[in-house]
């Protein structure tokens, strides 16, 4: 059996059941989870598990690994339209100048 490594730090339990955590969080999807982990910290934050057998403390790891995922995405977006940006501002220039 091949053994799979989470991409942010698991406190909860052992690998292969992190694993199995991770893909029904991942086959779920990251609106859903949010939904879901919502609805437990509002009406039951007494609760241990949030979905099926999840510790609500691993679907808030889960979310965060995401949530700093898209902002670096988000980042990286920004950052290549703003590069882009500047080199045909640049040829824009250039063009004229020599015109």
């Amino acid at each position: 059996m091949m053994s799979h490594r989470l991409p942010f730090e698991n406190r909860w339990t052992n690998r292969t059941q992190a694993w199995e955590w991770n893909c029904v969080l991942d086959r779920l999807g990251v609106a859903n989870v949010r939904a879901m982990f919502a609805d437990h910290e509002a009406h039951h934050a007494g609760r241990r598990t949030v979905i099926f057998d999840i510790p609500a403390g691993f679907v808030g790891d889960w979310l965060a690994f995401h949530d700093r995922r898209a902002a670096r995405q988000q980042l990286v977006w920004r950052a290549s339209v703003i590069a882009l940006t500047l080199i045909a501002a640049t040829a824009a220039v250039l063009g004229a100048l020599r015109a």
